[in-house]
């Protein structure tokens, strides 16, 4: 056998225990990982940079072994970091919390590749499988936080200007001209997760040292979210000075990405500059550790890292659940006051839920309220959608889900609607784009037995509902549409009227699936 032949074996024999434990690792996450996938896959959100950053972590992975020979063995130690990611992995598909599941992505990744290679190997990748992470669609968490910082440097920058404008929550009102809903797009998420993989990136290749890697990291951030601060700003100056006419409103991302791109030119002289320190700083003294691969050790540290994920396997409850086709209909008995009218939406306008298990979505008109010419003054639309457990594509609380189309809709005012049903409930008065018509809906959400209004409590009520018998997610959702009548209260009655029978009607449901 020559020797190219002899040296393909030694590299396949050297790599057979790392492929064979990723292999067990994506055959236990497979179905999170679809889910992390089918985000990236969506080119106008803020993770359809993770192919790209994919092919750059096996890139910097395969540089690092290059750089550092790796030696596989037995390390027990990182056992322990193993059986906590797989443990979180488990409990976050027992309570039926994807997030939980994809947080323990590539720690688990790391802690496997730990078991075989001990931390004065392992920590040479840290970086290069680390930069998964900002692929990994938990960020959005962040897109709430980011929103309001967002606003109020705007409320500030737009203070120093001769500008008539009043800001509420995520909105800034220009009087007058028209408002702007500084929305999850707005936010510079997408442009942290870049601004940071760019700057790991860089750190990666060209410097060496912890503090100036920490530096950088810093900087990118910094400058990722003045990238932002700066867009919004002048879009809102522009639909200021331009009537609400000016081009950048509609195309406001690619403005942004030029932005973006701008603020990437100091940021490169202040990596040059310190790369160039580094190399001052660096030391002709090797202390590379020689590793002796021993193969017994590599085949229990294998076996013993493809048992942990074999029992968290066998552990998972329905590791793949089917999505149904078409929701099964509620029967809500309303019928005595209110009568159905053709369609399933209110003046063009209804929420965007995908996969229910149970549903109930009707326009209706109260039978009371008919004038004497047959006219109808007043519409209704009543909403329930609910989901017997929550999982991968059928969530209540997921990207998809939406109370509105942000492209046909705005929000003009929030308020809470004080019922005398002793539940948390959200008022929103929203104004169509193409019409100027305004519908008014109130909506709450009911985990596992839990009431809440604000989206990511009722995520976080599904790790409360640990402790339940009950593992549902609904969410009840009235509408009003109205000439002469007084909105709120119109929306008000119907509520009350309406809620307490759809609760009925899921907790009947509710109580046939634990029978």
């Amino acid at each position: 056998m020559n020797r190219e032949g002899i040296l393909g074996r030694g590299v396949v024999r050297q790599l057979l225990p790392y492929l064979v434990m990723l292999f067990g690792v994506v055959l236990l996450v497979l179905p999170t990982l679809e889910g992390v996938v089918s985000r990236w896959l969506k080119l106008d959100e803020s993770y359809s940079h993770g192919f790209l950053l994919l092919a750059v972590s096996v890139f910097l992975t395969v540089q690092a072994v290059k750089r550092h020979p790796i030696v596989a063995g037995f390390y027990p130690f990182w056992l322990v970091p193993l059986c906590l990611c797989l443990l979180g992995y488990w409990l976050g598909g027992l309570i039926r919390l994807q997030a939980l599941q994809q947080l323990t992505l590539v720690p688990m990744l790391l802690s496997a590749l730990a078991v075989l290679m001990g931390w004065r190997q392992v920590r040479w990748l840290i970086i290069p499988v680390g930069l998964l992470f900002f692929t990994i669609p938990v960020w959005d968490f962040l897109s709430w936080n980011l929103q309001l910082i967002t606003v109020a440097v705007n409320k500030f920058l737009l203070g120093l200007l001769d500008i008539d404008f009043e800001v509420e929550g995520v909105f800034v009102y220009l009087i007058g001209v028209g408002t702007f809903e500084v929305a999850h797009g707005c936010s510079g998420l997408r442009y942290l997760l870049v601004g940071q993989a760019l700057v790991l990136i860089y750190g990666e290749l060209y410097l060496s040292r912890v503090r100036s890697r920490v530096l950088l990291f810093c900087c990118g951030v910094a400058f990722a979210l003045v990238a932002n601060w700066i867009r919004v700003f002048v879009i809102i100056y522009m639909g200021y000075e331009t009537n609400m006419q000016s081009s950048l409103i509609e195309d406001h991302d690619n403005f942004g990405w030029w932005v973006f791109a701008a603020t990437l030119v100091p940021l490169y002289f202040i990596a040059r500059r310190l790369e160039l320190q580094d190399e001052k700083c660096e030391s002709n003294t090797s202390t590379e550790t020689t590793f002796v691969q021993e193969r017994k050790a590599v085949g229990v540290s294998l076996g013993v890292v493809l048992l942990c994920v074999g029992v968290t396997y066998a552990a998972l409850p329905d590791k793949r659940s089917s999505v149904l086709d078409q929701p099964k209909s509620y029967g809500i008995d309303i019928q005595e006051r209110y009568a159905p009218v053709f369609g399933a939406q209110l003046a063009g306008w209804r929420p965007q839920i995908q996969n229910p298990d149970w549903a109930y979505a009707q326009t209706l008109f109260d039978r009371q309220q008919i004038s004497t010419d047959g006219s109808l003054d007043e519409q209704f639309y009543l909403g329930v959608f609910t989901y017997e457990f929550q999982r991968h594509r059928a969530e209540l609380v997921q990207y998809t889900n939406r109370l509105y189309d942000t492209n046909l809709w705005v929000p003009e005012q929030f308020y809470k609607v004080p019922s005398k049903l002793n539940i948390p409930i959200q008022g929103i008065t929203l104004k169509s784009l193409a019409t100027g018509e305004k519908i008014h809906i109130a909506y709450s959400y009911m985990v596992e037995g839990r009431w809440e209004t604000d989206q990511w409590r009722a995520k976080l009520a599904q790790v409360l509902g640990f402790f339940s018998e009950r593992s549902d997610a609904s969410l009840l959702i009235a509408a009003v549409r109205c000439g002469d009548c007084t909105p709120q209260e119109s929306l008000l009655n119907f509520v009350e009227t309406t809620f307490p029978q759809s609760v009925s009607s899921i907790n009947q449901e509710v109580a046939g699936l634990s029978d």
